[in-house]
């Protein structure tokens, strides 16, 4: 009797150098911007990247997920909380810059629409928590921290509350549509929110 014989085929799943994950992260985007978000997959991806799709998983283990690393590279430095020393002049560059970004229709539909699929994916919210809101949330943090010591923000205000209270309008207007979403709606809520936190005299 002929014995059988069982082969296992080993696949070498390999790590992708910086320069490949940027390719990756471009293709992702292309796609993303011609296709629509919905039709973005690691499969698909992979064969346009050409790599395949079991390496992408091992980097990225949803389409959303690499998409929010292919958004934050190419729009993270915008939300940058920067420190001259002026709080009133940092928020305003910041705000205004970030809602250049929220009306730029190269992101805005695709960013809300990753919004709402984290609604329905715990894996894709815990990536934007941990790549996107959490560290924007420490450097912002950082920086009104600063304003509170050299006295620009008021000693009793509750800084997690404040920054909420500044930055949410422009994610608001985002989801929502209820008014223009522009650069001078973002200079009036900076103005306003400086205005809430400033120390009373």
């Amino acid at each position: 009797m002929k014995q059988k014989v069982s082969m296992t085929i080993m696949v070498n799943v390999v790590e992708l150098s910086e320069a490949e994950k940027g390719d990756v992260l471009n293709t992702a985007l292309d796609i993303c911007r011609s296709e629509g978000y919905e039709n973005v997959s690691l499969t698909v991806v992979a064969a346009h990247a050409g790599v395949p799709a079991e390496v992408l998983r091992r980097h990225w283990p949803s389409a959303s997920a690499l998409l929010i690393d292919a958004f934050r590279r190419e729009i993270g430095a915008e939300f940058l909380l920067t420190d001259t020393g002026d709080f009133a002049a940092d928020l305003r560059a910041q705000l205004t810059a970030v809602a250049k970004v929220f009306t730029d229709p190269g992101v805005a539909p695709h960013l809300t629409a990753l919004i709402a699929d984290m609604q329905g994916s715990p894996d894709a919210a815990a990536v934007f928590a941990e790549r996107v809101f959490g560290p924007n949330r420490f450097m912002a943090r950082a920086r009104f921290e600063k304003a509170q010591k050299d006295g620009q923000i008021r000693a009793d205000i509750d800084l997690d509350a404040a920054i909420d209270l500044t930055f949410a309008p422009l994610w608001f207007r985002l989801l929502l549509p209820t008014g223009p979403l522009d650069q001078d709606y973002a200079a009036a809520i900076a103005e306003l929110s400086v205005a809430a936190l400033a120390p009373s005299h």
